[in-house]
């Protein structure tokens, strides 16, 4: 099991990559962080140069897009018709999608990926995985994992992380052939007048900390425990399981 280690989307990103030899380990592991960046730089919100931050700063608010990014407003629309509005990556207004056209409500209208495009880079990673006939990996993008196979024989043993204390595991899992995530207040926050204000915005009272969903696919994990955590009364479909709620 070769081990490799790289930053993109702010994160510490990991592959645990079972192959052949160390060298085309190391060429897979380039090939997938090279696709990880890429991604960063064209959806990065507050990246000046990156595509998403050129359309947030538009002079229009019907702009065309590229086949990969419709695909992604078409994902998110897809999930905030099922999580009942949980999960919304606009800000400020309403989008809608004519084919390849992105047509927004005025023009404040913004769209932030954060807790899409991670997950959707997982998954990308995943099949790169496959592509080269690896039966046996782990793809870990700040806490964003989804597993192929198993590890040595074993299913993957995961550590579910106390979002009290970064140092202490609250629950561990085991993987083969599919995702996890976990959606919290403490890590992503703003801080006004000395108060850390969550990146999810709650719709629905409740004391949840922190929701971790195991799920076919990592966009389908992260989703919905961002959407859970937002609003705990949704009721998932039958393939997402939730692991641990605190």
């Amino acid at each position: 099991m070769f081990i490799f280690k790289f930053e993109a989307f702010t994160t510490l990103c990991e592959l645990h990559i079972d192959a052949e030899n160390e060298v085309y380990a190391q060429y897979i592991a380039h090939i997938i962080s090279l696709e990880a960046k890429r991604l960063e730089q064209k959806y990065g919100f507050f990246l000046e140069n990156s595509e998403l931050y050129k359309i947030n700063h538009r002079t229009t608010n019907s702009v065309l897009l590229d086949d990969e990014f419709t695909s992604l407003v078409k994902l998110a629309l897809f999930y905030y018709k099922k999580t009942l509005g949980a999960f919304d990556v606009t800000l400020d207004g309403t989008i809608k999608l004519e084919e390849n056209q992105l047509i927004f409500s005025h023009d404040n209208t913004k769209i932030d990926f954060g807790g899409l495009v991670k997950e959707y880079a997982v998954d990308i990673s995943i099949a790169i995985l496959k592509d080269y006939k690896i039966n046996s990996a782990l793809v870990n993008f700040g806490g964003d994992l989804a597993a192929i196979g198993n590890n040595s024989g074993e299913k993957w043993n995961i550590g579910i992380e106390d979002p009290h204390n970064e140092n202490l595991n609250i629950e561990t899992v085991q993987m083969d052939n599919n995702s996890l995530c976990s959606s919290g207040h403490s890590k992503r926050y703003k801080e006004i007048n000395n108060k850390k204000i969550s990146h999810i915005i709650v719709k629905e009272e409740n004391n949840f900390q922190q929701i971790s969903i195991i799920a076919p696919t990592t966009v389908d994990a992260g989703v919905w425990s961002t959407a859970l955590l937002s609003k705990p009364s949704l009721i998932p479909p039958s393939h997402i399981r939730i692991v641990k709620k605190v």
